[in-house]
């Protein structure tokens, strides 16, 4: 049977945490400031090391120790060790902790360089929360359309993309929020991509329109006129808006 259980070493990023003094109300005043300068749960999943090399000839007892991994459970950190100084062993273990040693701290005890730890001077700038993001259209499944669009008539296609099995005749109007597909003449209007989808796009057989549009943006007969593409036309926005008319 093989051993369910092994020891390997393993490298672990902690946070060092630099204690200027051992009044424990003190540090309790300082943490609850610094944890209100950080988004909330910033550091909950986050080993944290109280570094007491600043405390010069302060040897902690294990009722010193106990009490400040209380305060730091109290503030949800997880305080797992401590490193920088000269700690009993017995006073570790009785308050259930370890002696860590940083891997910039040499082997005297000596600190390591404060901007590696959480200290007096560092503020901690709190990122801007994000814009909220606008709830996403549910598109449905496409709007398929097999006849003639007549004078006078008129095509919605909500939430969806239109396919027309047909031609639009001058004075029809045919609207999707999505793209638009005729497989047939364009000579109404046709607006694609409703107000916002700049993404959208118009394909048709013939190009003889009165007005396209996608997203609000548009091109009426007189524009369209211009230009020479009129069969197999994809009608698309550029990056800057602008309306490309291409042949495919």
């Amino acid at each position: 049977m093989s051993d369910p259980l092994h020891f390997k070493g393993r490298s672990v990023s902690v946070t060092a945490v630099l204690l200027q003094d051992t009044d424990i109300t003190q540090i309790d005043e300082r943490l609850s400031e610094k944890i209100a300068q950080v988004p909330p749960d910033f550091f909950t999943t986050q080993p944290l090391v109280a570094d007491i090399s600043a405390l010069q000839g302060f040897h902690p007892d294990a009722k010193w120790l106990k009490t400040l991994k209380r305060i730091f459970e109290r503030h949800k950190l997880g305080l797992v060790g401590v490193c920088g100084g000269v700690v009993a062993p017995a006073a570790l273990i009785a308050a259930g902790l370890a002696e860590v040693r940083l891997s910039n701290e040499s082997k005297s005890g000596k600190a390591a360089p404060l901007a590696d730890k959480v200290e007096e001077s560092a503020p901690i700038e709190t990122p801007p929360p994000p814009p909220p993001t606008p709830p996403a259209r549910k598109f449905t499944p496409t709007k398929v359309i097999r006849q003639n669009i007549r004078s006078g008539q008129r095509v919605m296609a909500e939430n969806c993309d239109l396919i027309i099995v047909g031609a639009v005749s001058p004075g029809a109007e045919i609207y999707a929020d999505g793209n638009i597909t005729v497989h047939g003449a364009l000579r109404g209007r046709a607006f694609a991509g409703g107000l916002e989808n700049v993404g959208a796009h118009i394909y048709c057989n013939e190009l003889d329109a009165e007005l396209v549009s996608i997203a609000g943006l548009y091109q009426d007969k007189e524009q369209l006129q211009s230009n020479l593409v009129r069969q197999n036309v994809f009608i698309s926005l550029n990056p800057d808006e602008s309306m490309q008319i291409v042949s495919v």
